[in-house]
């Protein structure tokens, strides 16, 4: 039995205790939160015990920690998951500020005995895998133009709809603390920079557009574009607005011998040669795969598919495309070598 213990019991850390309790083999026995009250709404649902500090929770007997926690407080936590020995699965985004991933992938350096995870389920999706089992056939060739664009609506005054938890929330109000969570370029782009940094490869420099368009003046920006090019010469864009009140997704990548594209879950390949093939998603499985997944590498000693290098690899991204709509320049994207 694996034992797992829950930090942070708000929509992520809900959603991933409710999927690892569904897991054979696994017991979610432990949650901690800010306020008691989530956490012990959460315990009832689940059959867990709730810590009223983290510290506590780290005491006791697991096997591994999932922290869930706003961005910008990942970093202590996350160090003190690994030192108290036990696995650590960190939802994205890595930390809000490449000096703080850093020093939690020197933690996890530290320890290489334990596995440790970044949470971006969408390489999990079935669209996206499809995507990326295309751009790995040998008539595929070079990447040379790529584009995500996930359109979504969010106002702190109302309940949010997520198609992708089939779930409605209420945003936390730090989501659009520009101090704290740096907005959709950084965060939820994020999602789109480990998309195309796995299936493109390594980026160089971006140049960002964008501006607070609907939210109250002071907010993060709500809506951007971030042009972007790869070590290898290629080039993409990235743009995930929370302005738009049709949510729909189409990410596509251009290579030499073929052309790929996610249409909302509808992948349609061409390649040099033959009919266009088209696959349809019907059911969208990634949180039981990220998760199970995460669970697997514990019991058979395997590597993450997501590490904290490539989780700060990622921010590394956002960064450099916060930096770019801040200064209005084209932003190189700093090494991680």
């Amino acid at each position: 039995m694996i034992k797992v213990g829950i930090i942070g019991c708000g929509l992520m850390g809900a959603l991933h205790a409710r999927t690892l309790n569904d897991l054979p083999g696994v017991k979610v026995a432990a949650v901690h939160n800010r306020t008691r009250d989530k956490a012990e709404s959460l315990a009832r649902e689940v059959g867990a015990i709730v810590y009223d500090r983290a510290e506590d929770l780290l005491e006791q007997d697991l096997d591994a920690v999932w922290v869930a926690t706003p961005d910008h407080l990942h970093v202590d936590i996350s160090i003190a998951v690994l030192e108290s020995g036990k696995h650590l699965f960190l939802e994205k985004a890595l930390a809000t500020s490449l000096e703080d991933g850093a020093k939690i992938v020197a933690a996890g350096a530290k320890h290489p005995e334990l596995k440790a995870m970044i949470g971006y389920p969408l390489r999990f999706d079935p669209a996206y895998r499809k995507m990326k089992e295309t751009l790995n056939r040998p008539d595929a060739g070079k990447t040379l133009q790529a584009w995500s664009m996930r359109t979504h609506y969010l106002d702190p005054n109302m309940k949010v709809y997520d198609k992708y938890r089939d779930h409605y929330y209420d945003t936390p109000s730090w989501y659009f603390s520009d101090a704290e969570a740096k907005g959709p370029i950084f965060s939820h782009g994020s999602h789109d920079y480990d998309l195309l940094l796995w299936m493109c490869g390594e980026v160089e420099s971006v140049f960002s557009y964008g501006g607070t368009y609907m939210l109250p003046p002071g907010s993060v920006a709500d809506g951007f574009t971030v042009a972007i090019r790869f070590k290898n010469g290629g080039i993409a864009h990235v743009s995930t607005p929370w302005i738009t009140r049709v949510e729909h997704d189409m990410t596509g990548v251009a290579a030499e011998g073929l052309t790929v594209l996610n249409n909302n879950g509808e992948v349609r390949v061409q390649a040099a040669e033959g009919p266009e093939e088209r696959i349809t998603f019907t059911r969208n499985d990634m949180w039981q795969r990220l998760n199970g997944h995460f669970i697997d590498c514990i019991r058979e000693d395997q590597s993450p598919l997501i590490s904290l290098k490539d989780g700060l690899q990622a921010i590394s991204v956002s960064e450099a495309a916060y930096r770019s709509l801040k200064e209005r320049r084209e932003v190189f994207v700093e090494s991680l070598d």
